[in-house]
Formats: C-alpha cells, sequence, structure tokens
C-alpha cells in the first residue's frame, strides 16, 4: 500500500510512451511534426479512393470530401516476434496488432522489465474494428466465420487490453474502457487510481483507433462533425468540423515516488485527474454537457492541489466544431475562474488541427502532447487557424492560441491541463506538472568496469541492436557509462539470445559493440548485480521489429463491369466496351482503340474510361508492348515513362490527342507522385524507363513528393556516352526544377549510381545534398572488368528472362525493337567506365535485396560480387543499410516483396529533413 505520508503520494510519472500518428511513427516524429506546424490530413486521389472501394459516382460526388489523415504501415505486424502464428496475425485487426507494438515500445521506453508476472496494470481503448467488417467477414474464407473463437479473439474489443497482458507477462488489471472519444484519457484516469490505491506497480494506459478503408474520404453533411473542406480548424472563423484520425497512443506510468526511487526519467506529472458524465443535463445524446464540463474540471484541479495561475497550457478537447469549440472555452474559462485567478494568456491548442480526430486515441495522443510541451518547455503553434471563431469571445476569455512556437526559456511552464469529452456525455480532464528534477548522479569512474548487457530475439536482430545502439552512441558522445550500463541491465525485458561484456568507458562500449558485430553473441549471462549507484534510465535503441505484412483482402467483388477473358469462347475477339461520345467529350475514336488494345493485352473485357492500369494487373514490361501496339495502330509513340503515369484509358487517350497535335515535351523530369515539401528526384534503373518507380510509388504510405529522370532520347548531338555526361545533364534537369539545395536524389540499381555521382557533381558546386538513397545499388568494385559485346549482351538479356521474373513472359523481340536492350547495354557500359573520383560527403541510405542475384545472370553481365557495404569507402558520412526481401530483380515482385520494399523506402525517406 503506498505511504500516505509520503509527500508525493498522490503523484503519478508519465515515465514512457509510444505511438503511431498520421505523418508521424513515433513519438519523437510527432513531436517534431507539432513543433514545426505540420498538417497530417490529406487529399486523397481518385485512384485511392477507388482503390477503397468508393464508387466513381461517389468519387465525383458534390458531398465527397477527398480527406483524412491515415496511418502508414497498418497492415504490418511483427508476428515472429510477438509470438503470433501467420494465420492469427492475419485475422487480427490491426488495431490490436498496433496496440501491442506500441505497448511494448512504451515499457522499454520506460525502461519497464516485462514478464515474469510482474504487478502490471493494462487499460486501453479502442474503436469498431472495420477491419472485421469489411475485410474479414468479406472474404471467401471466412465469411461464415462471424462467431468462430479465432475471428473474435482477434477482433472483439473484450481482448485488446488482455491480448498486451498475456504477451508481455502483466498480471495486474487488464481492461477495455469504451467511453467515445474520451476512452484513453479515462484509461489513464483508471490507471492512476490503480496506482493510488497500490493495486498495481505500474500501469500502461492507452488507446487505439484506426478505420478501414483508410483512404475513402467521407460525405459532408451540413451540420455534421466533420470538416466541410476537409481540414480541422480549431478556435477558426470558417471552422466547420472535425477530419478523422487513425492512430495508437500508449503511456507508462507509475507512482512519483517510485519513479525517483528506480532512477526513471520522468516526462511529466500528473498531479490530478477527474472524471464524470453530464446525465440528462443537455440537449441531446451527442450534444456537449457545460456543466458537467466544468464539474469535471473543477474536480481535478481540486484534486491536484495545483494552482489554477500555474497552468500555462491546456491541450482542449478542440474538435473544430463552430458550436462545440465555444461552449468548451467558456465551460474552462467558468471553471477556472470558479477554482481562482486564471493566469492572462494562457496558451490553448489542439493537435486534432494535425492528426485529424484520432477517436479512442484522441485522450492519450492529447496527454502525450501536453507532457511533452512541460518536458521541452516549449508550445508548439496551433495550425489552421485565421480569424479567431467570433463566438469563442477571446477577448472576454484568460487564454491566447500560439500562432508561433512558444519557448520558456526564461520561467518555467509548471503545469499543463488535458480535456477530452466522448459523445454520450463521459467526460475526463487531467493536470500535470513539471517533472522535478532528478537528482545528481556519480561521476563515471574510470577504473570501474560496468557490465554491458545485450539481448534479442535472435542473433540476426542482436546484430541490428548493437548497430543501432553504436550509431546512438555516435549521435549522443556524452553518455554517461552508469545510465547506458544501467538502462540496458536493469531496464530491458531479457531476450533468448545474450551478448555481455565489461567496459570502463564509452571506447569500450564501441570496442565491445563492434565485437559483437563481427564475431555474433558470445552467449555470456550478465552478473546476478551490478554496482550501478545513483544510475538512471536513458534513452536507448529498443528491440529491432522486423513488421511483415498481415492481410486479408475482401473477396466481395467491387461493383466494376469486368469478365476475365478466359470465360470467352477461344478465338472470339475482345469486344469493344460501350463508351459514348458524350462520355469522352470526342467521338475520334481513340478513347474506344486505346481501351481494346488494353483489354487485349490484359486479357480483360468490360474496361471502362477510369479503370488504373496497373490495378487491372498491368506492369512495367507489359507497357512496352502495348506502347509499340498503340504507335502501330495510333501512328503516335507515348513515352513509356508518361504511360506508367497515365494509369487510366481516358489519360491515355488525352495523352495520345495531345501528341498528335504536338503539345508533348519529350523525355525529361516525369511526376511519379505529387505530395509535400521538396521532391526526391529518382534516376532511372539501366533500360531508361521509370516504371517501376510508379508501382513502388503505389505501395508506398509516404507523402514526399516523387520525381524521375528519364533516359534522354536521341538528339542530332547524340546520348551522353560515360555516366559522368549523364550525371551532369541530369543536374542540369534537376536544377531547371528546383534551382537550389539541399537536394534529394536515389536511385534503383545504375540508378543509384548515377545519383551518387550527381551529388559528388551538386557538392562540388558548393549545393547541399541530403543522404543518397539506392534500391540495391552495386559497389562500382562490381563492375570492374571488360565491357561486353553487343552479342554477348543479347545473350545475357536472354538469360535474364530465363532467371528472373522481372522479365519472364516478356516479348523480348518487342524489348528489342523498342530499344529497351539499347538502352540497358549503353547504361550498362556506362557503369563498366565509371569509377569515383571523389567521395561524396554526406549518408547513403541503402535498401539491400536479402538474395544475391543469380550466378548464371552475374556472370553473363560480368559484373563482380562485391559487398555492397564497401560505399562506406566512398563517402565520409554513415551508410545506412536496411535489408528487403528477395533479390537484385525480384525485389519489385507483387505480394510481400513490394510491400516490404514500399514500407523500407517509407522508414528511409523519414530521415529527410521537413521544408
Amino acid at each position: 500500500m503506498p505511504d500516505h505520508t509520503d509527500p508525493l503520494t498522490g503523484q503519478i510519472a508519465v515515465v514512457g510512451m509510444a505511438g503511431r500518428f498520421p505523418g508521424a511513427s513515433s513519438v519523437p516524429e510527432l513531436w517534431e511534426l507539432l513543433r514545426l506546424g505540420r498538417e497530417a490530413v490529406r487529399r486523397f486521389s481518385a485512384e485511392e479512393m477507388a482503390a477503397a472501394g468508393v464508387s466513381p459516382a461517389d468519387v465525383g460526388a458534390p458531398t465527397r470530401v477527398p480527406y483524412g489523415a491515415d496511418l502508414a504501415g497498418a497492415d504490418r505486424f511483427d508476428a515472429d516476434f510477438f509470438g503470433v502464428t501467420p494465420r492469427d496475425a492475419r485475422l487480427m485487426d490491426p488495431q490490436h496488432r498496433v496496440l501491442l507494438t506500441c505497448a511494448w515500445e512504451a515499457a522499454e521506453d520506460a525502461g519497464l522489465v516485462t514478464g515474469g508476472g510482474a504487478n502490471v496494470a493494462v487499460y486501453a481503448a479502442g474503436s469498431l474494428s472495420t477491419y472485421l467488417l469489411f475485410h474479414v467477414l468479406r472474404s471467401a474464407e471466412h465469411a461464415d466465420g462471424a462467431l468462430t473463437y479465432p475471428v473474435l479473439l482477434g477482433n472483439d474489443k473484450d481482448f485488446l487490453a488482455t491480448r498486451v497482458a498475456y504477451k508481455l507477462g502483466l498480471r495486474g488489471p487488464a481492461m477495455t474502457v469504451q467511453t467515445a472519444c474520451s476512452s484513453s484519457l479515462t484509461a489513464v484516469h483508471l490507471a492512476c487510481r490503480a496506482l493510488n490505491d497500490g493495486e498495481v506497480d505500474a500501469a500502461l494506459a492507452g488507446g487505439v483507433s484506426i478505420s478501414f478503408p483508410q483512404t475513402a474520404g467521407y460525405d459532408y453533411q451540413e451540420g455534421g462533425i466533420l470538416s466541410r473542406d476537409g481540414h480541422c480548424r480549431v478556435f477558426d472563423a470558417e471552422s466547420s468540423g472535425t477530419v478523422k484520425g487513425n492512430g495508437c497512443g500508449v503511456v507508462v506510468l507509475k507512482r512519483l515516488a517510485d519513479a525517483r526511487r528506480d532512477g526513471d526519467r520522468v516526462y511529466a506529472v500528473i498531479r490530478g485527474s477527474a472524471l464524470n458524465n453530464d446525465g440528462s443535463a443537455k440537449i441531446g445524446f451527442t450534444a456537449p454537457g457545460t456543466a458537467g464540463q466544468q464539474a469535471v474540471i473543477r474536480r481535478a484541479i481540486e484534486v491536484s492541489g495545483v494552482p489554477v495561475g500555474d497552468i500555462g497550457y491546456i491541450e482542449t478537447h478542440g474538435t473544430g466544431t463552430a458550436v462545440g469549440d465555444p461552449l468548451e472555452l467558456n465551460s474552462l474559462a467558468a471553471a477556472h475562474r470558479a477554482e481562482g485567478t486564471p493566469a492572462e494568456g494562457t496558451l490553448i491548442g489542439s493537435l486534432k488541427a494535425n492528426l485529424g480526430h484520432l477517436d479512442a486515441a484522441a485522450g492519450v495522443t492529447g496527454l502525450i502532447k501536453a507532457a511533452l510541451v512541460l518536458h521541452h518547455q516549449t508550445v508548439p503553434p496551433q495550425i489552421n487557424i485565421g480569424e479567431p471563431n467570433p463566438y469563442l469571445g477571446l477577448d472576454r476569455l484568460p487564454y491566447e492560441v500560439p500562432r508561433a512556437e512558444v519557448r520558456f526559456d526564461a520561467q518555467p511552464l509548471r503545469a499543463a491541463a488535458v480535456s477530452s469529452f466522448g459523445i454520450g456525455g463521459t467526460n475526463a480532464h487531467c493536470v500535470l506538472a513539471q517533472a522535478p528534477s532528478a537528482p545528481p548522479a556519480h561521476q563515471d569512474h574510470p577504473a570501474t568496469p560496468y557490465p554491458i548487457v545485450l539481448s534479442a530475439r535472435d542473433a540476426g536482430a542482436l546484430t541490428d541492436l548493437a548497430l543501432l545502439l553504436r550509431a546512438h552512441l555516435d549521435e549522443h558522445p556524452r553518455i554517461r557509462l552508469a545510465d547506458l550500463a544501467h538502462t540496458l541491465f536493469a531496464g530491458r525485458t531479457r531476450q533468448p539470445v545474450v551478448h555481455t561484456f565489461t567496459a570502463a568507458d564509452l571506447t569500450d562500449v564501441r570496442a565491445g559493440l563492434d565485437g559483437l558485430i563481427a564475431d555474433g553473441a558470445n552467449g555470456q549471462l550478465p552478473p546476478g548485480d551490478t554496482p550501478l549507484p545513483l544510475a538512471r534510465k536513458i534513452s536507448l535503441p529498443g528491440h529491432p521489429l522486423r513488421p511483415q505484412r498481415h492481410w486479408i483482402e475482401p473477396d466481395t467483388p467491387r461493383p466494376v463491369r469486368r469478365q476475365p477473358a478466359t470465360e470467352q469462347a477461344p478465338g472470339a475477339p475482345v469486344p469493344v466496351p460501350v463508351t459514348t461520345a458524350a462520355e469522352t467529350g470526342t467521338d475520334d475514336g481513340v478513347l474506344e482503340q486505346v481501351t481494346a488494345v488494353l483489354e487485349e493485352h490484359l486479357g480483360i473485357r468490360g474496361i471502362t474510361p477510369d479503370d488504373d492500369y496497373h490495378d487491372l494487373g498491368g506492369d512495367s514490361l507489359l507497357a512496352v508492348e502495348i506502347v509499340s501496339v498503340l504507335r502501330s495502330r495510333l501512328g503516335v509513340t507515348l513515352e513509356l515513362d508518361a504511360f506508367g503515369t497515365l494509369r487510366t484509358p481516358r489519360r491515355m487517350a488525352e495523352a495520345v490527342r495531345a501528341t498528335r497535335a504536338g503539345e508533348t515535351t519529350g523525355r525529361a523530369l516525369v511526376t511519379v507522385r505529387e505530395g509535400e515539401g521538396a521532391p526526391l528526384f529518382l534516376v532511372h534503373p539501366a533500360g531508361g524507363t521509370n516504371l517501376l518507380y510508379v508501382k513502388l510509388a503505389q505501395h508506398s504510405h509516404s507523402t514526399l513528393p516523387l520525381t524521375a529522370l528519364s533516359f534522354p532520347a536521341p538528339t542530332g548531338g547524340g546520348r551522353p556516352r560515360t555516366l559522368r555526361e549523364l550525371a551532369a545533364l541530369y543536374v542540369e534537369r534537376v536544377r531547371s526544377a528546383q534551382p537550389h539545395g539541399p537536394y534529394r536524389l536515389g536511385g534503383y540499381s545504375f540508378g543509384g549510381n548515377v545519383a551518387f555521382e550527381m551529388a559528388v557533381q551538386l557538392q562540388a558546386a558548393g549545393e547541399q545534398v541530403e543522404p543518397v538513397l539506392m534500391l540495391d545499388t552495386h559497389v562500382p568494385e562490381s563492375y570492374v572488368g571488360g565491357r561486353l559485346s553487343p552479342g554477348e549482351f543479347d545473350a545475357a538479356f536472354d538469360v535474364l528472362s530465363e532467371q528472373t521474373s522481372l522479365m519472364r513472359g516478356a516479348d523480348l523481340d518487342i524489348l528489342r525493337e523498342e530499344g529497351f536492350l539499347t538502352i540497358w547495354q549503353a547504361n550498362h557500359d556506362m557503369l563498366k567506365a565509371y569509377y569515383p573520383d571523389r567521395r561524396f560527403d554526406g549518408d547513403v541510405l541503402l535498401l539491400q535485396a536479402e538474395e544475391c542475384e543469380p550466378e548464371e545472370l552475374l556472370d553473363a553481365l560480368r559484373i563482380n560480387v562485391r559487398d555492397k557495404s564497401l560505399w562506406q569507402d566512398h563517402i565520409t558520412g554513415r551508410l545506412r543499410v536496411q535489408k528487403v526481401p528477395g533479390h537484385h530483380f525480384t525485389m519489385f515482385e507483387d505480394g510481400e516483396r513490394i510491400t516490404a520494399l514500399a514500407a523500407a523506402f517509407d522508414d528511409a525517406v523519414t530521415r529527410y529533413r521537413e521544408r
């Protein structure tokens, strides 16, 4: 039982946190998003909405709002790490999987050892399982399985918190908490109660909300809670509602006295919380209740003992509705004035403007923001606000909306508060205080060796962990050895594969990690105790997870008018779809001819003008054949890269008409994907086309804009003959679109080599270049040796078609006729004659295929097998390597490989600075 004579009694420390949020894959990324005033709500394309199952009529409806805040990687989960079979992982609602992952990461962030019957509680909230409704139960395999145990266990809310307790080995209370939008802050309140009652030693509290499909947008209804224009404009005169967001947040809570005893890092302290319901004292069940809101705020302040004047920031419920925001602020002001004198200029905000409404995860995410505000002594700017909502009456209230970041340098921000109000009337409010100063730490004694203990699920993960720690030490050279050793020894759950060594200073730690990386685990168990007086837990990399896609696609057909060609009578002609002149806006027959060619080559009947080529099963090699046939039938040449971005028959027909009218500009820069910020310029692989990047962009959830460089068409002066000349040409093209850096460059295979040379040339011109992104790019040493003759390369091309699925089934004669082979050989010759003459002053991000290409193919192309880690010799910065499934020519294959590659790509581009 707690000691009620202790002055720290009743104070609950926030010692750990983790989450997944729109536009931010972690809590540190969330803080950067908020601090920089970024909005994760984005506009969905017509193709994304169609892929989400929205009918063409609904996509174009005037009431359709194509906005939302989707969560990247919601389909991915490290089932092996958590001991979940692939079958059960596919059945399990991603909400359960993401919450479990975040609970583990929050425990690691807190240095909380799980397992072994830890007396730790779990209070968690989730939203309705739309994955169950729209994926599992619409699949042929599980359409009749609504009442089977595997389906229920994987999707019902009842098992959300208990699964976390089971998988992490926690023996405190585990319960799902459901109070609508206020669920996760209610979970925090219940966790605080359990801690103050002495029921548990620690608690995980949080919530998750992920709705599928994520990219469908929504229908606007006047007077509803969803925004008219797709943006949540909290406190703004143009506010019209909120936007659905998807995410998860989890915090780890301990009694403050225990946290100080255990050397925990404390983000902030929950001094008081309260919970109530409006009852019937309001105009309707879904309406806000001002009396209930005032009462819950007053109660939390009374319990906290924090003077109202000390509360310098309030994270409001703030949904951005024209009526709800004024009611909330007036209730807040009334409660504050009843409890004391609020400070003039108290800052207010709501992260719903950044992330949308996270529903069951909204309250805990607001708590995380408030804790970070106190931890960093900084209030982020409130976005999407111009003229204040006149009904707020801000001139009569003691509150101010920060338009820019506010830092508390001179006088500390002592306290903050969080509100979360659920539809149905359950209101929650928390008051937080700045964490007390940590007790002074002793100085490291150089002669004192400390045990450094690492453990992981398997040997590969242990090596990855060592690499992460090595990089962390490089980035944080002033870490105290005692804190490092203590965190690894006392703040990590022990895994099966163990490695232990001793270190008297950080140089010894680096050497020990290097030894582990080179030689593998030694299997030595740590000593039974370790002398670490006054050591503190610090932030360190956690166990590396390897998420893979686990997903059930619905088999229920979409309302699309298609029929497989295999159902036709043998030899029957493919019928032309019924498309009228009124539909196309012209009667020149181009659309009908383009559609007929697509149906012939795709083997599908009834393709409509707005069907997507890639969704229909089209790939880059088939595109070469289709472009060839279109040229012979229509007398025009569509550039391959342009074809890859046109996607629909209607847009292809428009491009044919434009080409006939002389409106095309030829090969140069191709927009693969529009997005936010500075683009990543991707150089084509050997062969000169960028269709693989179009495929990658389809599976990528990043919003980074992608622009591709195509191999130049023949001109009177000919093409560049060397790789350096080609890089110089591409530098000109890039600078015509973006005159000054920092530049973002990358490429697959040959494209990575060219991007590297471009980076070197740009730096020589005084420009800045961010890390170069390479997709399985061979090092220059791999190409040392003689060139191939045309006959030898032609033979190698045949081997390539036999050995790799990338080429299998392609019409090689057409590829030769279209110049694909000629360009490939020209690019290969450039590599054979190239070796960098200077180092790149920066980092390289390498997505490396796990498997080696077939030896027969390497021999045919005279490519020497060299470790791609040799790229480190060509740069002054750091080589960051992430493995992806497949080999050089199979990593783009449909299914799990392209999904994993896209996820790794999305992870890599998060390293680019926001601009």
